[in-house]
């Protein structure tokens, strides 16, 4: 059964500056990559924290049920 449709690669590719909705090219330009930006320099700290945090869930469960 072929596709009628592209890959949303390859339709991306061929059109990356039309939008069916005027908000949605908004959000993409300006929203998404701000998001990205805000969230990539809490990663050294977040990243060990939270680790640590499943090492300790993962440890009190065994602990539970030994």
């Amino acid at each position: 059964m072929p596709h009628t449709q592209p890959a949303p690669d390859d339709a991306l590719a061929e059109h990356p500056l039309e939008y069916s909705d005027p908000e949605l090219r908004v959000y993409t330009d300006e929203e998404a990559e701000d998001i990205f930006d805000s969230v990539v320099h809490y990663m050294p700290l977040m990243l060990p924290l939270m680790g640590a945090l499943q090492i300790f869930m993962l440890a009190l469960i065994a602990v539970w049920m030994a």
